[in-house]
């Protein structure tokens, strides 16, 4: 278990009472990094709701410190975005994922692969939310973009059009789903055998023919 950080605070005389005013100090920028790192281990360990607690914490801290278009701000938002996914909280992460997008896409642009990760992020959100038409949406964009800028065998394109087949093929458009499987499976022979991306590709390629016969 990581220990969580404890709030810091300050003591300072309060003018003209005498009294002892205590604020929430700010972590500075090294303090920061060091406990966006601890976040990242919850996340990595599964402590999602520790993980979650942390970052909500450091929001605020991040954007005053480093501003709210920083690299750094924005991957915590999208490593939030990711802890309320884990925990199916399909609203929040949706909420937080597209906030994230669109700082990324207004800090680097649309097609960066760090505004390509938070927008996969958010189509997925987008699915479990349930929202299938605005999930499809962002996730053919995002497929497209990155076959685009990283090839369409890159493990990051083949991430995306693997969740978006997956997502049509459960929506119940089932041979449209069938087809991006079915090409993120030809595609996905880049990758040595055992990757975690073919695994998966392979794996709902076969639920979804077994599941049409075909």
């Amino acid at each position: 278990m990581v220990a969580r950080n404890p709030v810091t605070t300050t003591r300072r005389r309060g003018r003209g009472r005498g009294g002892i005013v205590w604020r929430r100090s700010n972590p500075g920028r090294a303090g920061l990094r060091r406990q966006l790192r601890t976040a990242r281990v919850l996340f990595d360990s599964g402590d999602f709701t520790g993980a979650e607690v942390l970052l909500r914490r450091l929001l605020p801290d991040c954007e005053a410190e480093l501003g709210a278009d920083h690299e750094e701000t924005i991957g915590l938002l999208n490593l939030l975005g990711s802890t309320l996914y884990q925990q199916r909280e399909a609203a929040a992460s949706a909420q937080v994922a597209r906030e994230a997008t669109d700082r990324a896409a207004r800090a680097w642009g649309p097609d960066h692969p760090a505004t390509l990760d938070c927008a996969h992020n958010l189509g997925a959100a987008l699915a479990i939310r349930g929202d299938v038409p605005g999930s499809v949406s962002v996730l053919d964009d995002t497929w497209q973009r990155r076959a685009r800028s990283l090839g369409p065998s890159h493990e990051s394109t083949l991430t995306t059009a693997n969740t978006l087949g997956a997502t049509l093929f459960a929506a119940g458009l089932r041979q449209d789903g069938l087809a991006v499987l079915r090409r993120a499976h030809t595609q996905s022979a880049t990758l040595p055998p055992g990757h975690p991306v073919r695994e998966e590709i392979e794996v709902n390629l076969r639920i979804a023919e077994r599941n049409t016969g075909g």
